[in-house]
């Protein structure tokens, strides 16, 4: 059954809503789950954002341990290899998150068919592909962040600019 654009509708021109062919307990179960996901998805959102903000207190951190390292090469040799580990780590991380969040809003799809067809039309509203231009911008900013710390700390550590 095709999704109808209520927005294009006055209020008293919309057609009837169509209910969900679900019974009560079926439908008890997909409510929940579809809850379920849409906290998974603010959380691994939530743990990105995260995982962004964490490594760069540790790129900070390390720019400090880095002062008392100014005339020890192996140090300072160590706090880039541990800032490249850490990046890999948190990039790692973030590409993670996102697939677990994909994952998850598959199941918000699949659910979502089973719907009212006034919440079909709603979530109708946002393309998937402007969805999809917004979270991987979004992902691309994380990534670039991450790097860009990395980068900075090494040229700060890096005693051949100083």
């Amino acid at each position: 059954m095709a999704v109808q654009d209520l927005t294009r509708f006055d209020a008293d021109e919309r057609p009837d809503n169509v209910p969900s062919e679900l019974d009560d307990l079926t439908h008890a179960e997909m409510r929940m789950l579809y809850a379920e996901s849409v906290e998974v998805v603010r959380f691994a959102k939530t743990q990105q954002w995260k995982s962004v903000g964490a490594i760069l207190v540790v790129f900070i951190a390390l720019m400090g341990l880095s002062q008392l390292a100014e005339q020890k090469p192996l140090l300072t040799n160590l706090i880039i290899a541990v800032s490249f580990v850490c990046s890999g780590g948190v990039i790692y991380s973030l590409a993670l998150y996102q697939a677990w969040q994909n994952t998850e809003r598959k199941k918000l799809r699949e659910i979502g068919l089973h719907l009212s067809s006034y919440a079909k039309a709603i979530r109708a509203i946002k393309s998937s592909r402007e969805t999809n231009v917004h979270r991987y911008t979004l992902l691309v900013f994380m990534i670039v962040s991450v790097l860009m710390g990395n980068l900075l700390l090494v040229l700060f550590v890096s005693p051949l600019y100083r």
